[in-house]
This record gives C-alpha cells, structure tokens and sequence, in this order.
C-alpha cells in the first residue's frame, strides 16, 4: 500500500505540474500564444511515446531493482546509451522544424522548442527508470522538484514578461524540465555508465523487432489522442486548438490516475504473471477498469456543474464557452482510462504485436472519425472521433487481453 501511495503522491504532483502550468500559461499568455504552446508540448508528448517503445518498455518488464543488479545491469546500460542518442537526434530535428517554421512564417515556429521538448523528454526518461526500478519515492522527489522549479520560473516570467509569448513560455518550462532531469540522469547512470559507442548501440538489435511492434502501438495510440491538435490547429487555428485543450486539461487528472496505477501496478501483474495466478491478474485489471469509469464520469460530472464559476472567479470569464466540450472530454477520458490499463496488461504479457496491430487499426479509424466529425459539428466533433476511436481500442484489445488469459488459465488446469 506504501508503494502505490507514493505512486498515488507523485501522480497528483506530476498533474498538479501539468495542470498547473497549463492554467497558469492559458491565464498570463493570449489564446494564439498559448495555441503555439499545446502544439509543441504535444509534439514532446508524442515523441515521449516513441522513447518509451525505443527504451522504457524493455526496462518496465525487467523485475523492479537496483540499476547495478544482475537482473537488469546490461539491459540498462544499453537502455542509457539509446537514449542519449535519441535525445540527440530530437534536439538537432526540433533545431530545424522550429527554425524552418518560423522562416515560413508559419503561427507555430517557435525556436524554444529545441529546449523544451528534448528537456521533457529527459525527465520523462528519468522518471519512469526510476518506477521500473522500484524507487517510487525517487520519482516522487524528481516530479515534486521539478513542479517547485517551473512554479518559480514561469512566477517570475509571468511577473516580469508579462504576457508570456509561445517561445518564453518553452524556455522558462525547458529549464525547469531540463535541470531536473540533467541531475536525476547524472544519478541513474552511477556505476552504470560505459560509453556511448557504435558497438554499443548495435547490440540494440537484439530489440528492434519488438521495439517496432511497441513502436507502432504507441505511436498509434498517441495518434488516437493527440490527432485532434494537429487536425484542429491545421483547419481552424491556434486560437480554437487553445479553447480545446484547455478544457481537457481540467480532464487530465484521469488518465494520469490511469497512470499511476499502471507505474506500480505493473510490478504487481508480473508478479502475478510470474506466479501463474491469472484469475488474480484478471480481476485486479477488471477492477481497475470499472473504477476508473466511475471516476471519470464523477470527475467530468463536478467539472460541468462547476464551470461557470470556475472560469468567472480564476479566468475572468475567458473561455466559459468551452462549457459543453467538459462532458465530451469525460467520455475521451473514461475511454483513455480503460485504452491505458488493458494495454498495461499486454505489454506484461509481451503481447506486443496484437497491441500493435489493435491500435493501428484503431487509430486510423479515429483519424477519419475526427475528420469526418468535425463536419456536421465543428470542433466538438474532434473530441467525439477520439473518444469513438479509444473506444474501439479499448474494446480490441479487451477481447485480446481475455482470449490471451483464457488461454493461459487453460494451459494451467491442463
């Protein structure tokens, strides 16, 4: 209970951080500035995917333990080298997307980017090595340290700068994303580190097949939740892309619940897993799905009533029109919910490939819902084809997770 209270402390911070900034950022800076923000956060999002199919997801089936343990020793120095290359590569390609945007003249160039996203992604890295360890209060400290930086420096910008234009506010959270994960990566690699080489990095062989299925799930299912931004930035704007996101970031707190469970909950399914209990593995996903249902629909119910007061008294009535998008979002979320932990469940059974295949599949169908949604309704209908797509993705890989558990309590009785 210890672990998942930690788990439990450092999600609410970690959402307290992102809520946080996103509030603050949408209150000090106007709609189009803070449309250019959402773009490239949600550009570090979606590469923060691709770094967990490269390196996180083959040290999150490891059995939780010291770096410097047998057990995961090997395994982790490879894991450090590929990133730090992969940090490389993502600072050099944002350098030229950001810079070429801005040449074009395009509303989203905003060269602070090149700092933001590769910074986000450090602490990212830094964040979930230390839960695939077992050292949850490490992660706690790491995210809490990072939330007090960023309220101090983007306190002190908005004080100073204000409004904030798209490339301070990436800076100031850059810096705070950046030293914080400088310093928890200098501790990870403590007795750890062995170069970064090409023979190094070609013992990644080895992982690439089953990084590329993790690779194409992920990506997809980043592309079932982050499609809406780039379909509604592209056809309406930076000014309605602010008004959407938003709203759904007072809807963050469940899928970052979600979350929180699957960082210590995993430890426990491979221990099950391990042990051959699957009754007790399914039951414990069953539960965890049914709970996070309530508490979506709970949480999105509250937020609804609430909302008039809360962007009158913290907003001065901006974006009060975004009041009937909160029930739409909550379904986006319960969706996202269950999409998380039935997708836990087969990554710990290595079901990489059906995964994969499960979200592809949905993900192209939730691209043209959005498309075709946001016709006849504008961009509520962006959030109905995401929230029609988790849907279907849930419901996939559902049907997959209890054929695979049916399959193995049968090889068990047999």
């Amino acid at each position: 209970m210890s672990r998942y209270l930690t788990s439990i402390i450092e999600q609410a911070l970690w959402s307290l951080l992102n809520l946080g900034v996103t509030l603050l950022l949408a209150k000090l800076a106007s709609p189009e500035e803070f449309g250019v923000f959402i773009f490239w956060s949600s550009c570090a999002y979606v590469l923060s995917s691709l770094q967990n199919a490269l390196t996180l997801c083959h040290l999150q089936v490891l059995p939780a333990a010291s770096g410097l343990d047998p057990q995961r020793r090997e395994v982790e120095q490879l894991m450090l080298a590929v990133t730090l290359a992969f940090l490389a590569a993502t600072t050099l390609v944002t350098v030229v997307v950001a810079t070429a945007m801005q040449a074009a003249g395009s509303p989203f160039g905003a060269p602070a980017a090149a700092l933001l996203v590769p910074a986000f992604l450090l602490q990212q890295f830094v964040r979930f090595l230390c839960f695939s360890r077992g050292e949850a209060l490490t992660a706690m400290i790491q995210t809490g340290s990072v939330l007090a930086l960023a309220a101090a420096l983007l306190g002190l910008g908005g004080f100073l700068l204000n409004p904030l234009d798209a490339n301070e506010m990436l800076l100031l959270l850059g810096s705070a994303y950046g030293l914080v994960g400088l310093v928890g990566m200098i501790r990870a690699m403590r007795g750890l580190w062995s170069g970064l080489s090409l023979k190094i990095l070609k013992s990644y062989g080895g992982y690439v097949r089953q990084s590329g299925w993790i690779f194409l799930g992920v990506a997809s299912s980043e592309l079932l939740a982050r499609f809406y931004v780039f379909a509604v930035g592209g056809l309406l704007g930076n000014a309605v892309l602010a008004l959407l996101s938003f709203s759904q970031t007072f809807m963050r707190p469940v899928p970052l619940l979600a979350l929180s469970w699957s960082m210590i909950g995993r430890n426990d399914l491979v221990r099950r897993r391990e042990a051959a209990d699957w009754s007790g593995f399914a039951r414990m996903i069953l539960a965890v799905c049914i709970g996070g249902v309530l508490v979506a629909a709970a949480w999105s119910l509250t937020v609804a009533a609430g909302w008039p007061l809360i962007t009158h008294w913290l907003f001065d009535s901006k974006y009060i029109e975004a009041g009937p998008l909160i029930p739409l979002w909550g379904l986006a979320a319960a969706m996202g919910f269950l999409q998380l932990v039935l997708s836990t469940g087969l990554q710990v059974l290595k079901a990489f490939k059906a995964l994969a295949l499960a979200n592809a599949g949905a993900s192209v169908v939730a691209a043209f819902a959005v498309l075709l949604a946001m016709g006849p309704f504008g961009y509520q209908g962006a959030i109905l084809g995401t929230a029609f797509g988790q849907g279907l993705e849930a419901l996939a890989m559902g049907v997959i997770l209890t054929l695979m558990i049916r399959r193995q309590i049968a090889l068990a009785r047999a």
